[in-house]
């Protein structure tokens, strides 16, 4: 066992100091306010850092492990933003036309089923502690189709207001809301936010000013650790229903209190211990599983043993054994706690499992600039992945790599549905029709 030493001080600056290079090459443009690398450096800054800071009071800590997550915290930032600017092309799938009818009628589809299932998870999730199992995944993944529908509608809305936009987007307003503001779920919170953000940018090339986004960033950085106390105050003792809290009982959370207890060791930093212990483990060990845990991942969350029986899907899952940190250590992450990316991406490869986090870059990189051309699918690609891939930081890169599934399932019928074959003549649309090839004037 051992302390921080200077080496760890070392590195954490060096953490803040790419954090703030790349939050610096954000800033430069208004255009690169809402693409990924500068929003995984705000929340390396904001989220992971003050971890780091909490965790060199940590005493009897395993001798090595803060430095290296540190490290591959560093290396990981590095690779993100290095296979995003790394790449010049954009993504030529689905350069085609729509029908905005058409395009409406998926998005209205897609919002009352995904609403539907809501409603079921909401209905069992007080029933369910720990780890959800069984037909409450099959409900959350069907759920997602909410948030499919939510963007389609809003793209069609800033391109063209109309009634049925309208009312498709104060229908799902209705559920998203009450996961943001009732449930205090940071990742929808964030979604809709940079949904919206996205959305005004692609379709109206408006993005707020260097000085609000800044702010956007420092308030998101006390928002989101001080979560817990929010739920605590905004839900009753079932996790689902209003406690009939207001304004004067959130007012009595110290914001800028928790993230200072955090960052002096006093609370928090779960995630980020799960994580040096674990990269601690597999280091010891050198036990690595070489990617095997994206396709774990995908059968648990893909393979509903409803369907498949059991006996099957544990079948179809590589067997891992157990966490390395549990062998290693005996550690038991604290219960509702993550691992991050940094921890998943080392026990697959070492320290070259950075390699995982330039892989989200550089594809995250080719769908925004084909969103940015004006690209209908790759809007709707960016706005509904890129909290997932922020995801990738805080909970598991298995998050980013995975939603591309559920993207496939829900988007790719309404497309075909609401595709427009291509006539002879000039690519001009009609009325009815969306062009997503070319500028946002264009479409």
């Amino acid at each position: 066992m051992g302390q921080p030493g200077v080496m760890t001080y070392i590195l954490i600056s060096l953490l803040a100091i790419e954090s703030a290079l790349i939050l610096s090459w954000g800033f430069k443009t208004r255009e690169r306010y809402l693409q990924l690398p500068i929003l995984v450096a705000a929340v390396f800054l904001g989220w992971v850092l003050p971890q780091f800071l909490g965790l060199t009071n940590w005493y009897g800590q395993p001798a090595g492990a803060l430095d290296k997550t540190i490290l591959m915290a560093i290396l990981c930032l590095a690779a993100s933003y290095w296979g995003y600017v790394q790449n010049k092309r954009p993504a030529k799938l689905f350069e085609w036309r729509f029908n905005r009818k058409r395009l409406l009628h998926g998005s209205a589809a897609l919002s009352l089923l995904g609403a539907y299932f809501y409603f079921k998870v909401g209905q069992l999730s007080a029933e369910v502690t720990g780890l959800w199992t069984g037909p409450i995944t099959v409900y959350a993944f069907f759920a997602q189709m909410l948030s499919v529908g939510f963007a389609i509608a809003l793209i069609l809305h800033l391109k063209r207001a109309s009634l049925g936009t309208w009312l498709i987007l104060g229908f799902d307003l209705l559920f998203i809301l009450d996961r943001v503001v009732i449930q205090g779920r940071r990742a929808d919170a964030a979604e809709v936010f940079l949904m919206l953000l996205l959305a005004i940018w692609f379709t109206r090339r408006w993005a707020p000013s260097r000085s609000v986004m800044i702010s956007a960033f420092i308030v998101g950085a006390l928002v989101i650790n001080s979560a817990g106390d929010y739920r605590g105050i905004m839900v009753k003792e079932d996790r689902t229903s209003w406690s009939g809290a207001g304004v004067e009982q959130l007012s009595s959370i110290d914001f800028v209190g928790n993230l200072k207890k955090i960052a002096e060791g006093n609370a928090g930093g779960e995630e980020v211990r799960n994580a040096a212990m674990t990269i601690e483990a597999v280091d010891r060990r050198w036990d690595f599983d070489f990617g095997l845990s994206l396709w774990n991942a995908f059968i648990f969350y893909y393979v509903p043993a409803q369907f498949v029986g059991t006996d099957l899907k544990k079948a179809l899952r590589a067997d891992l054994g157990a966490p390395a940190a549990y062998l290693e250590f005996g550690y038991v992450p604290w219960t509702g706690s993550t691992v991050t990316g940094l921890a998943d991406s080392f026990a697959s490869f070492w320290f070259f499992g950075a390699v995982k986090f330039f892989l989200i870059g550089y594809i995250m990189s080719r769908w925004y600039q084909a969103a940015n051309g004006g690209q209908f699918v790759a809007q709707l690609v960016i706005m509904l992945s890129m909290t997932q891939a922020l995801h990738a930081v805080t909970h598991d890169t298995a998050n980013f790599f995975l939603v591309f599934v559920r993207l496939a399932a829900f988007i790719i019928p309404v497309v075909v549905y609401a595709r427009v074959r291509r006539r002879r003549g000039p690519l001009l649309p009609r009325n009815n029709e969306i062009n997503t090839v070319g500028s946002p004037s264009q479409t």
